[in-house]
């Protein structure tokens, strides 16, 4: 089996890091300058138990040169996809299955959903409809992970806890098939450690995950504080538990259905303790943010349904103005 997995950032090395002890044929794509790096002095990871692993993976910043693929896992920022667009295709055959594995929610959410979806594409995520016309969402296998990684250095990661993936087809139950990519997915997954799973609803496992993103990434830029630390004080955990009620009236609307209660999706975050969520991470390196994949998206879902999101719409404005701050004084 050929994989290729776009971008060299935390989750990108590390499943180039886990899958590449597989049998599968794993290449990482990367740009040149990480590439380089890479090639010079190897990827590595320190795994949840403080094990140093030090690794030289297979990686490239011409993807050309590897030909069609069976699987292309797509590990950037959501704002970063159109970027990858031109890297993807040469990696394309008839067969190949893309994984999207980024947070928020993803471009091909409205594929084979009724309205107000309707494969309409969401503004928030997908401007001009670039990602829309140009992956085509019947190729995507959707995915959402639950595990901790964080940079840590040049060409070093540190995975700091959980192992579970879940993945589904994106046409979900609309599709009335069984896409045979997932299961190899999984199996490829449990050949590297992880814990997947498969399901036939991926957008309730979307939810799931970006119920806890959506809340305390964005008061983890406006507060500086850890992700235990957010979630154990009782004024921030109340206003992420307010911001999470609302996220879930817009998704039951969609007709999601939530086995997890807020509080136990709290305690699920809290459980990874003092981690500074992706976003912080991105705030205090001066990136960009994802917060149109975050919040955004889910504003911009909450008027297709005709509802009001006032405490997602205000705290999206102040990490907005607390973003554009920053690059002011950076620039």
């Amino acid at each position: 089996m050929k994989v290729a997995i776009i971008g060299a950032g935390a989750v990108g090395g590390l499943l180039t890091a886990r899958l590449g002890a597989t049998e599968a044929e794993v290449t990482l794509v990367a740009r040149p300058n990480a590439a380089t790096a890479i090639r010079r002095n190897g990827l590595t990871m320190v795994t949840p138990l403080n094990r140093v692993a030090r690794l030289t993976p297979r990686v490239t910043d011409d993807s050309l040169s590897l030909g069609p693929q069976d699987l292309v896992f797509l590990c950037v920022k959501a704002h970063a996809l159109r970027g990858t667009i031109d890297t993807l295709t040469p990696l394309l055959g008839p067969e190949t299955a893309i994984v999207p594995m980024i947070n928020g929610i993803p471009w091909w959410y409205p594929h084979r959903q009724p309205e107000p979806l309707a494969d309409r594409p969401l503004a928030s995520v997908d401007p001009d409809g670039l990602l829309w016309r140009s992956i085509d969402p019947d190729r995507v296998v959707g995915a959402t992970t639950f595990v901790a990684v964080e940079g840590d250095g040049p060409c070093r990661l540190r995975h700091v806890s959980d192992q579970r993936f879940v993945f589904g087809d994106a046409g979900g139950d609309a599709a009335g098939r069984d896409n045979p990519a997932v299961d190899r997915i999984v199996t490829l997954f449990g050949q590297a450690g992880f814990q997947p799973a498969k399901t036939t609803d991926i957008r309730q496992a979307i939810w799931v995950k970006l119920w806890g993103n959506l809340a305390f990434n964005p008061l983890s830029v406006l507060t500086g504080s850890t992700l235990g630390r957010l979630c154990n004080d009782p004024g921030t955990r109340e206003t992420g538990r307010a911001m999470m009620l609302e996220a879930k009236a817009v998704a039951e609307r969609l007709g999601v259905v939530f086995t997890t209660s807020v509080d136990e999706r709290i305690a699920m975050a809290a459980g990874v303790g003092d981690f500074k969520t992706s976003m912080l991470q991105d705030y205090e390196a001066g990136r960009r943010l994802e917060l149109e994949a975050i919040l955004g998206s889910v504003i911009e879902l909450a008027e297709r349904c005709g509802m009001e999101v006032p405490m997602l719409r205000a705290v999206s404005a102040m990490v907005d103005l607390r973003a554009r701050e920053r690059r002011e004084v950076v620039a």
